[in-house]
């Protein structure tokens, strides 16, 4: 609604004009297209869990050997009767971060399927990174690919929700993978990188080395429905872009100048929060 008064010269009341306008259609196609963009980013997550499924099993099965292999150590030592309590004690501790780190795989895949909308925090970007890589470890070493990182331990901090960036940088490292299939094993490299530009804005980018994007138009890949892959649905970099679009940031993509391509990433970064020690 709005409204104004009109006066005279002498500031006398005159006439008074109202207008009423009804959005609720406007509203209503809003939030129905706010609905199909949560649908369909979580559609693209759960795709990612089937192609991920080997990764997970890895990620579970290393720290449920290493409780296994401790309780049964533990065992054998109380049925000898002459276990060290100060090694019982570290085998229990050692059982309990394993447990621990078990607990926060499966979080970290119930977090990622969940359909509902995400909480913003504070994030340490190369911590993302960090445990982002370590999630597609196995699907990096069946490929006979090397990912390697180059963080910024002066990274400053960004507010944005955990499971969409994770979902950004999944998409974009499988992408990559994807981009490479062709190439020699030696040859399959991914670089993940960050870095603040005068503590305004974080900026990560992932560089393949792979086919690259079109020449003419590199940022179509982000179309809706447009892939260069033979199967795809060109679905996974449109979500993408959605995602960094609705934190206040871009992505672009560009041609290496030698070969393959480079997604950079730019957000917002918060001011005041630099991290002091960056990610293991």
């Amino acid at each position: 609604m709005r409204g104004r008064c009109l006066k005279d010269e002498e500031g006398n009341l005159v006439e008074t004009i109202g207008v009423t306008l009804d959005v609720s259609a406007q509203k209503q196609a809003d939030l129905q297209l706010q609905h199909q963009r949560e649908e369909m980013a979580h559609r693209n997550r759960v795709s990612l869990m089937g192609e991920m499924t080997a990764s997970f099993a890895h990620e579970l099965n290393q720290p449920l050997t290493a409780i296994a292999n401790n309780a049964s150590a533990a065992r054998r030592f109380l049925e000898r009767g002459n276990i060290d309590p100060a090694l019982l004690q570290q085998l229990l501790q050692d059982m309990v971060a394993d447990s621990q780190r078990a607990g926060e795989v499966i979080r970290g895949i119930r977090s990622l399927v969940r359909k509902e909308a995400g909480v913003r925090t504070l994030l340490d970007l190369n911590a993302v990174i960090t445990d982002t890589v370590r999630l597609v470890s196995t699907d990096v070493l069946s490929r006979e690919s090397v990912v390697s990182t180059e963080l910024d331990p002066q990274l400053p901090q960004v507010n944005a929700t955990l499971v969409q960036i994770q979902q950004v940088l999944l998409n974009l490292i499988m992408n990559a993978l994807d981009a490479m299939e062709g190439l020699p094993p030696a040859e399959r490299r991914i670089i993940i990188s960050s870095r603040s530009n005068k503590g305004d804005v974080v900026e990560v980018s992932v560089r393949d080395f792979g086919t690259g994007l079109p020449k003419e138009k590199p940022d179509k890949v982000f179309d809706h429905f447009f892939s260069t892959k033979q199967k795809g649905m060109g679905m996974g970099l449109a979500i993408v872009r959605s995602i960094i679009e609705s934190h206040g940031g871009t992505i672009v993509g560009e041609n290496a100048p030698d070969r393959g391509a480079c997604m950079i990433v730019r957000l917002p970064a918060v001011r005041g929060q630099t991290q002091t020690v960056a990610a293991a």
